[in-house]
Protein backbone atom coordinates (compact mmCIF):
# COMPACT_ATOMS: atom_id res chain seq x y z
CA UNK A 1 0.00 0.00 0.00
CA UNK A 2 1.71 3.17 -0.89
CA UNK A 3 1.16 7.41 -0.31
CA UNK A 4 -2.00 7.07 -2.64
CA UNK A 5 -3.59 4.55 -1.29
CA UNK A 6 -3.78 5.84 2.62
CA UNK A 7 -4.68 8.98 1.49
CA UNK A 8 -7.79 7.35 -0.16
CA UNK A 9 -8.37 5.90 2.71
CA UNK A 10 -7.86 8.52 5.46
CA UNK A 11 -10.41 10.46 2.87
CA UNK A 12 -13.14 7.81 3.36
CA UNK A 13 -12.18 7.96 7.13
CA UNK A 14 -13.51 11.29 7.04
CA UNK A 15 -16.66 10.68 4.37
CA UNK A 16 -17.21 7.51 2.70
CA UNK A 17 -19.82 9.13 0.80
CA UNK A 18 -17.63 11.28 -1.16
CA UNK A 19 -17.87 11.18 -4.28
CA UNK A 20 -15.51 9.28 -6.97
CA UNK A 21 -14.55 12.36 -8.81
CA UNK A 22 -13.98 14.42 -5.43
CA UNK A 23 -11.79 11.51 -4.19
CA UNK A 24 -9.62 11.44 -7.43
CA UNK A 25 -9.10 14.93 -6.98
CA UNK A 26 -7.67 15.43 -3.56
CA UNK A 27 -5.57 12.36 -3.82
CA UNK A 28 -4.46 13.44 -7.30
CA UNK A 29 -5.39 10.94 -9.55
CA UNK A 30 -7.68 10.24 -12.37
CA UNK A 31 -11.24 8.64 -11.57
CA UNK A 32 -10.42 5.39 -13.14
CA UNK A 33 -7.30 4.94 -11.14
CA UNK A 34 -9.08 6.13 -8.26
CA UNK A 35 -12.17 3.46 -8.96
CA UNK A 36 -9.24 0.76 -9.42
CA UNK A 37 -7.64 1.26 -6.11
CA UNK A 38 -10.48 1.67 -4.12
CA UNK A 39 -12.01 -1.30 -5.57
CA UNK A 40 -8.51 -3.23 -4.79
CA UNK A 41 -8.70 -1.83 -1.14
CA UNK A 42 -12.07 -4.03 -0.86
CA UNK A 43 -11.00 -7.09 -2.48
CA UNK A 44 -7.59 -7.00 -0.45
CA UNK A 45 -10.47 -7.03 2.86
CA UNK A 46 -8.32 -3.20 4.10
CA UNK A 47 -11.40 -1.78 3.94
CA UNK A 48 -14.35 -4.29 5.72
CA UNK A 49 -16.81 -1.73 5.47
CA UNK A 50 -19.07 1.58 4.15
CA UNK A 51 -21.35 2.47 7.01
CA UNK A 52 -23.17 5.75 8.17
CA UNK A 53 -22.41 6.99 11.82
CA UNK A 54 -25.93 6.81 13.42
CA UNK A 55 -26.23 9.47 16.71
CA UNK A 56 -28.32 6.75 18.74
CA UNK A 57 -29.37 9.09 21.21
CA UNK A 58 -31.20 10.61 19.04
CA UNK A 59 -33.33 8.32 18.14
CA UNK A 60 -33.71 6.89 21.82
CA UNK A 61 -31.32 3.99 21.90
CA UNK A 62 -28.14 4.18 24.35
CA UNK A 63 -24.71 2.98 23.87
CA UNK A 64 -23.69 0.18 26.09
CA UNK A 65 -20.13 -1.55 26.21
CA UNK A 66 -20.17 -4.99 27.45
CA UNK A 67 -16.85 -7.65 28.76
CA UNK A 68 -17.30 -11.16 28.97
CA UNK A 69 -15.26 -13.84 30.15
CA UNK A 70 -16.08 -17.75 29.18
CA UNK A 71 -14.71 -20.65 30.87
CA UNK A 72 -14.32 -24.37 29.82
CA UNK A 73 -15.41 -23.31 26.36
CA UNK A 74 -14.62 -25.77 22.90
CA UNK A 75 -13.50 -24.15 20.10
CA UNK A 76 -16.69 -25.48 18.41
CA UNK A 77 -19.17 -23.85 21.28
CA UNK A 78 -16.98 -20.60 21.29
CA UNK A 79 -17.50 -20.28 17.77
CA UNK A 80 -21.98 -20.81 18.34
CA UNK A 81 -21.23 -18.22 20.64
CA UNK A 82 -19.20 -15.70 18.34
CA UNK A 83 -22.27 -16.79 15.53
CA UNK A 84 -24.60 -15.44 17.78
CA UNK A 85 -23.49 -12.26 18.93
CA UNK A 86 -22.62 -11.55 14.94
CA UNK A 87 -26.29 -12.13 13.95
CA UNK A 88 -27.59 -10.19 17.37
CA UNK A 89 -30.04 -7.24 16.06
CA UNK A 90 -28.97 -5.33 19.04
CA UNK A 91 -24.97 -5.88 19.30
CA UNK A 92 -22.01 -4.13 17.30
CA UNK A 93 -18.13 -3.78 17.64
CA UNK A 94 -17.86 -7.42 18.69
CA UNK A 95 -13.75 -9.09 18.65
CA UNK A 96 -12.63 -11.72 20.57
CA UNK A 97 -9.73 -10.71 22.94
CA UNK A 98 -6.38 -12.24 24.40
CA UNK A 99 -6.42 -11.09 28.12
CA UNK A 100 -8.78 -11.38 30.96
CA UNK A 101 -11.73 -10.87 29.16
CA UNK A 102 -12.35 -13.39 26.23
CA UNK A 103 -14.83 -10.69 24.13
CA UNK A 104 -16.05 -7.39 24.00
CA UNK A 105 -18.89 -6.18 22.36
CA UNK A 106 -21.37 -2.96 22.54
CA UNK A 107 -25.30 -3.43 23.16
CA UNK A 108 -27.33 -0.21 21.48
CA UNK A 109 -30.21 -0.90 23.89
CA UNK A 110 -33.62 1.88 24.10
CA UNK A 111 -33.12 1.55 28.00
CA UNK A 112 -31.98 0.11 31.17
CA UNK A 113 -34.63 -2.53 30.93
CA UNK A 114 -34.41 -3.44 27.66
CA UNK A 115 -30.31 -4.05 28.35
CA UNK A 116 -31.50 -6.55 30.71
CA UNK A 117 -33.49 -8.21 28.84
CA UNK A 118 -29.90 -8.15 26.33
CA UNK A 119 -27.85 -9.37 28.57
CA UNK A 120 -29.93 -12.19 30.02
CA UNK A 121 -30.50 -13.36 26.89
CA UNK A 122 -27.48 -14.03 26.66
CA UNK A 123 -26.89 -15.66 30.09
CA UNK A 124 -29.43 -17.53 29.50
CA UNK A 125 -28.33 -19.04 27.00
CA UNK A 126 -24.48 -19.59 27.22
CA UNK A 127 -24.78 -19.62 31.34
CA UNK A 128 -22.37 -22.95 31.64
CA UNK A 129 -19.75 -21.30 29.39
CA UNK A 130 -19.54 -17.66 31.48
CA UNK A 131 -17.71 -17.09 34.29
CA UNK A 132 -17.65 -13.03 34.58
CA UNK A 133 -19.16 -10.26 32.66
CA UNK A 134 -19.41 -6.61 33.23
CA UNK A 135 -21.67 -3.93 31.49
CA UNK A 136 -20.46 -0.22 31.25
CA UNK A 137 -22.44 2.40 30.86
CA UNK A 138 -22.62 5.19 28.64
CA UNK A 139 -19.00 7.28 29.03
CA UNK A 140 -19.27 10.98 30.06
CA UNK A 141 -16.79 11.44 27.31
CA UNK A 142 -15.60 9.92 24.19
CA UNK A 143 -13.41 11.18 21.47
CA UNK A 144 -11.79 9.14 18.37
CA UNK A 145 -9.07 9.06 16.26
CA UNK A 146 -9.40 6.74 13.36
CA UNK A 147 -6.72 8.19 10.90
CA UNK A 148 -3.95 8.26 12.88
CA UNK A 149 -3.88 4.95 12.05
CA UNK A 150 -2.55 6.26 8.36
CA UNK A 151 -0.33 8.85 10.34
CA UNK A 152 -3.47 11.85 10.53
CA UNK A 153 -4.04 13.83 13.37
CA UNK A 154 -7.35 15.13 13.77
CA UNK A 155 -10.25 14.19 16.04
CA UNK A 156 -13.42 12.26 14.48
CA UNK A 157 -16.76 13.00 15.08
CA UNK A 158 -17.56 9.37 15.47
CA UNK A 159 -19.26 8.98 18.37
CA UNK A 160 -19.37 11.98 19.43
CA UNK A 161 -22.12 13.38 21.85
CA UNK A 162 -24.52 15.21 19.90
CA UNK A 163 -26.74 17.42 22.19
CA UNK A 164 -30.48 17.14 20.29
CA UNK A 165 -33.64 15.99 21.33
CA UNK A 166 -34.88 12.94 20.68
CA UNK A 167 -36.26 12.04 16.96
CA UNK A 168 -39.68 10.23 15.91
CA UNK A 169 -38.58 8.31 12.53
CA UNK A 170 -41.02 7.15 10.09
CA UNK A 171 -40.67 3.99 8.08
CA UNK A 172 -38.95 4.92 4.99
CA UNK A 173 -36.35 7.18 7.47
CA UNK A 174 -35.47 3.78 9.02
CA UNK A 175 -35.47 2.04 5.84
CA UNK A 176 -32.75 4.40 4.55
CA UNK A 177 -30.57 4.37 7.82
CA UNK A 178 -31.14 0.47 7.53
CA UNK A 179 -29.54 0.95 4.02
CA UNK A 180 -26.64 3.63 4.42
CA UNK A 181 -25.43 1.48 7.18
CA UNK A 182 -25.11 -1.46 4.84
CA UNK A 183 -23.08 0.70 2.47
CA UNK A 184 -23.01 4.32 2.84
CA UNK A 185 -21.45 5.01 -0.72
CA UNK A 186 -25.43 3.59 -2.35
CA UNK A 187 -25.93 6.44 -4.75
CA UNK A 188 -29.40 8.23 -4.82
CA UNK A 189 -30.60 6.38 -7.77
CA UNK A 190 -29.59 2.91 -6.28
CA UNK A 191 -31.21 3.77 -2.86
CA UNK A 192 -34.39 5.20 -4.88
CA UNK A 193 -35.30 1.62 -6.70
CA UNK A 194 -34.96 -0.35 -3.34
CA UNK A 195 -37.57 1.93 -1.71
CA UNK A 196 -39.77 3.14 -4.39
CA UNK A 197 -39.29 6.67 -4.13
CA UNK A 198 -37.98 9.14 -6.09
CA UNK A 199 -33.83 10.18 -5.81
CA UNK A 200 -34.60 13.95 -4.89
CA UNK A 201 -37.13 12.46 -2.29
CA UNK A 202 -34.29 10.34 -1.13
CA UNK A 203 -31.72 12.83 -1.19
CA UNK A 204 -34.28 15.08 1.02
CA UNK A 205 -34.49 12.66 3.84
CA UNK A 206 -30.97 12.25 4.14
CA UNK A 207 -30.12 15.73 4.32
CA UNK A 208 -32.56 16.50 6.63
CA UNK A 209 -31.34 13.48 8.92
CA UNK A 210 -27.52 14.79 8.20
CA UNK A 211 -29.25 18.73 9.62
CA UNK A 212 -31.05 17.24 12.39
CA UNK A 213 -28.05 14.98 13.51
CA UNK A 214 -29.14 11.18 13.49
CA UNK A 215 -26.67 10.95 11.06
CA UNK A 216 -23.35 12.33 11.93
CA UNK A 217 -21.15 11.25 9.26
CA UNK A 218 -20.17 8.36 6.69
CA UNK A 219 -16.84 6.09 7.82
CA UNK A 220 -15.69 3.11 6.74
CA UNK A 221 -14.03 0.28 8.94
CA UNK A 222 -10.17 -0.95 8.58
CA UNK A 223 -8.56 -4.65 9.40
CA UNK A 224 -5.90 -2.72 10.84
CA UNK A 225 -4.11 -6.02 10.76
CA UNK A 226 -2.92 -5.91 7.67
CA UNK A 227 -2.00 -2.70 7.39
CA UNK A 228 0.51 -4.02 9.92
CA UNK A 229 -0.82 -3.21 13.52
CA UNK A 230 -1.97 -5.02 16.84
CA UNK A 231 -4.82 -3.58 18.51
CA UNK A 232 -5.13 -3.31 22.49
CA UNK A 233 -7.31 -1.88 25.58
CA UNK A 234 -5.25 -0.48 28.12
CA UNK A 235 -7.93 0.57 30.94
CA UNK A 236 -6.68 3.36 33.35
CA UNK A 237 -7.65 4.17 36.91
CA UNK A 238 -6.61 7.47 38.30
CA UNK A 239 -5.54 8.16 41.65
CA UNK A 240 -7.14 11.75 41.91
CA UNK A 241 -10.52 12.93 38.96
CA UNK A 242 -9.23 16.68 39.55
CA UNK A 243 -8.89 18.57 36.85
CA UNK A 244 -5.03 18.84 36.71
CA UNK A 245 -4.83 14.69 36.43
CA UNK A 246 -8.23 14.41 34.02
CA UNK A 247 -6.65 17.01 31.72
CA UNK A 248 -2.94 15.61 31.56
CA UNK A 249 -4.11 11.99 30.52
CA UNK A 250 -6.80 13.90 28.54
CA UNK A 251 -3.71 15.94 26.45
CA UNK A 252 -1.42 12.69 26.47
CA UNK A 253 -4.33 10.49 24.68
CA UNK A 254 -4.62 12.71 21.64
CA UNK A 255 -1.38 13.66 21.16
CA UNK A 256 -0.15 10.35 21.59
CA UNK A 257 0.07 8.56 17.88
CA UNK A 258 -0.81 5.42 18.90
CA UNK A 259 -4.51 6.13 20.69
CA UNK A 260 -7.13 5.95 18.45
CA UNK A 261 -9.46 6.78 20.84
CA UNK A 262 -10.38 6.73 24.43
CA UNK A 263 -13.45 6.83 26.42
CA UNK A 264 -13.94 8.21 30.07
CA UNK A 265 -16.65 6.81 32.74
CA UNK A 266 -17.46 8.78 35.88
CA UNK A 267 -18.13 6.47 38.64
CA UNK A 268 -16.60 3.37 37.66
CA UNK A 269 -14.65 1.78 40.79
CA UNK A 270 -11.97 -0.21 38.44
CA UNK A 271 -11.14 1.96 35.75
CA UNK A 272 -11.51 5.90 34.48
CA UNK A 273 -9.99 5.70 30.91
CA UNK A 274 -10.57 2.97 28.53
CA UNK A 275 -8.77 3.68 25.60
CA UNK A 276 -8.07 1.80 22.14
CA UNK A 277 -4.63 1.70 21.15
CA UNK A 278 -2.19 0.90 17.90
CA UNK A 279 0.83 -0.98 18.16
CA UNK A 280 3.43 -2.76 15.70
CA UNK A 281 4.33 -5.41 18.38
CA UNK A 282 4.22 -6.01 21.74
CA UNK A 283 7.78 -3.45 22.13
CA UNK A 284 6.10 -1.04 20.51
CA UNK A 285 2.94 -1.83 23.36
CA UNK A 286 5.56 -1.49 25.76
CA UNK A 287 7.13 1.96 24.63
CA UNK A 288 3.54 3.60 25.22
CA UNK A 289 2.98 2.06 28.44
CA UNK A 290 6.47 3.41 29.85
CA UNK A 291 5.48 7.34 27.80
CA UNK A 292 1.93 6.73 29.98
CA UNK A 293 4.08 5.99 32.90
CA UNK A 294 5.77 9.00 32.63
CA UNK A 295 3.49 11.65 32.02
CA UNK A 296 3.25 12.55 35.71
CA UNK A 297 -0.66 11.18 36.20
CA UNK A 298 -0.71 9.88 38.82
CA UNK A 299 -2.31 6.22 37.91
CA UNK A 300 -2.58 2.48 37.75
CA UNK A 301 -3.42 0.57 34.41
CA UNK A 302 -6.52 -1.84 35.32
CA UNK A 303 -6.12 -4.12 32.82
CA UNK A 304 -4.71 -4.46 28.78
CA UNK A 305 -6.31 -7.15 26.43
CA UNK A 306 -5.86 -7.36 22.81
CA UNK A 307 -8.49 -7.99 19.95
CA UNK A 308 -7.20 -10.83 17.91
CA UNK A 309 -10.06 -9.91 15.21
CA UNK A 310 -13.46 -7.67 14.77
CA UNK A 311 -16.01 -10.09 14.04
CA UNK A 312 -18.72 -7.53 13.94
CA UNK A 313 -17.66 -3.94 13.01
CA UNK A 314 -19.12 -0.83 14.50
CA UNK A 315 -22.24 -0.90 12.59
CA UNK A 316 -25.39 0.37 13.48
CA UNK A 317 -27.27 -3.09 14.31
CA UNK A 318 -30.38 -3.98 12.46
CA UNK A 319 -32.65 -3.80 15.65
CA UNK A 320 -32.77 -0.08 16.06
CA UNK A 321 -34.37 0.32 12.91
CA UNK A 322 -36.97 -2.54 13.64
CA UNK A 323 -38.47 -1.54 16.69
CA UNK A 324 -41.76 0.91 16.23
Amino acid sequence: MDEKDKKILAELLINSRIPLIALAKKVGVSREVATYRLQRLVKEGIITHFHAIINYKSINFRRYGAFLQLKNISPEKEREFFDYLTKHEFVTYAGPAVGRWSITFDIIAQNREHLELIIGDIIDRFSDKLENHIVMQNASEQEFYPAKVLGHSGKSSLGLPFKINSIKLDEEDKKILRLLSENSRSEYKELAEQLNLSANAIKYRIKNLEKLGVIEGYTISLDIHKLGYEFYNIQIKLSSQDSRNLNSMKQFLRQSKKVIYFYHYLGNENWDFDTGVIVKNSLDLRDLILELRNTGVQLKIHDIYSISEVIKPDVAPTGVFDIK
